[in-house]
């Protein structure tokens, strides 16, 4: 392959960027309640306690809980964050990313189920967080769940090509580096589309990387992943209301360079080798993939979880079914 074609410019690294005490600080200051809060919402759901009819707003119509997505992916990232200092985070990330796992089935169900009960407003839900889902597929790849990352690839498309996404993120925030990895993804599986906006093939670097990202001589990849490392610690800020950061102090992975170990992975799992990148971001314990890890069994809240939703609706496993999100990922309608 012409080494033109994947040579990138680097934007160098932001002076600003985070330095990782400031990380340490952030997380220390995460308040304990808030697992706790979470935890109790779902514990509702799966007694059934938040179909009290003596409760101020009873689940009459059995909406499946999705808390479970935005705790595992919160804690996910947390983890992430504090890998460093942390010898215990490949099982604690494992732990969170199942509870992401459960929680958004659950929410992906409850945005095609609600277009079946309110077809007067065809407009239907659109609360699934893109970029955090697609981030938590950069999680799976992370920890070497191959399947996984297979059925949240196909989910976020499906989800994407039915405008479950929030609006606001798909056309303002402009997420471009979890769209990139979603365009990856479907360069990868080959049976994955979506009409992406013009914004989601503006950036340079990562058009240049999908164009060379199955490159057998790896050592190619490094001008342009270099680039995508120097990018990475440019989109990390506070939003306001006109500037919107990939890895925003809200969602984290400031330090964490999800959207190249995802790169890497994917040629792993290809079959191909992979360079060493000599970056700040990928510092340790970010420096090499992991290895492969156990897929925990679910624990008492997640399985429940899954019960309950499963005896509400018979169509749950055939809606979430691998067979039918592939088929719906297939589309390029516009969202």
């Amino acid at each position: 392959m012409d080494k033109e074609l994947i040579t990138c410019d680097r934007p160098g690294i932001n002076p600003k960027w985070p330095r990782p005490k400031a990380i340490e600080t952030r997380l220390k200051k995460v308040p304990a309640w808030i697992v706790q809060q979470s935890r109790e919402a779902i514990a509702d759901y799966v007694s059934r306690a938040d179909c009290d009819p003596s409760r101020e707003l009873p689940n009459k119509r059995n909406v499946t809980n999705s808390e479970a997505a935005k705790l595992g992916a919160r804690e996910s990232f947390q983890t992430l964050d504090g890998a460093p200092q942390d010898p215990e985070w490949l099982r604690r990330l494992a732990d969170w990313a199942r509870y992401h796992e459960i929680g958004l089935k659950q929410k992906y169900f409850w945005h095609h189920q609600f277009r079946e009960i309110f077809p007067d407003r065809p407009e239907g839900l659109r609360m699934l967080n893109l970029s955090e889902s697609a981030a938590m597929m950069g999680v799976f790849a992370m920890l070497g769940w191959r399947d996984k990352v297979t059925y949240s690839g196909y989910l976020c498309h499906a989800a994407v090509n039915q405008s479950f996404q929030l609006e606001l993120q798909y056309t303002e925030e402009h997420k471009r580096a979890q769209i990139f990895m979603l365009q990856l993804f479907a360069d990868w599986k080959g049976d994955a589309s979506h009409a992406w906006p013009p914004y989601a093939s503006d950036e340079p670097i990562y058009q240049h990387l999908l164009a060379s990202w199955r490159t057998p001589d790896a050592s190619l990849l490094i001008p342009c992943l270099l680039a995508a490392c120097d990018r990475h610690t440019h989109q990390c800020g506070n939003d306001t209301l006109s500037r919107f950061y990939e890895f925003n102090s809200d969602i984290g992975l400031e330090r964490v360079p999800v959207e190249i170990l995802f790169l890497l992975r994917l040629r792993e799992w290809e079959g191909l080798g992979n360079p060493s990148i000599d970056h700040p971001l990928m510092s340790a314990p970010f420096d090499v993939l992991p290895a492969e890890q156990p897929i925990p069994p679910l624990d008492e809240l997640m399985a429940g979880t899954l019960r309950r939703a499963q005896m509400d609706w018979p169509q749950y496993d055939q809606v979430l079914s691998l067979e039918s999100l592939r088929m719906l990922a297939k589309s390029t309608g516009t969202s």
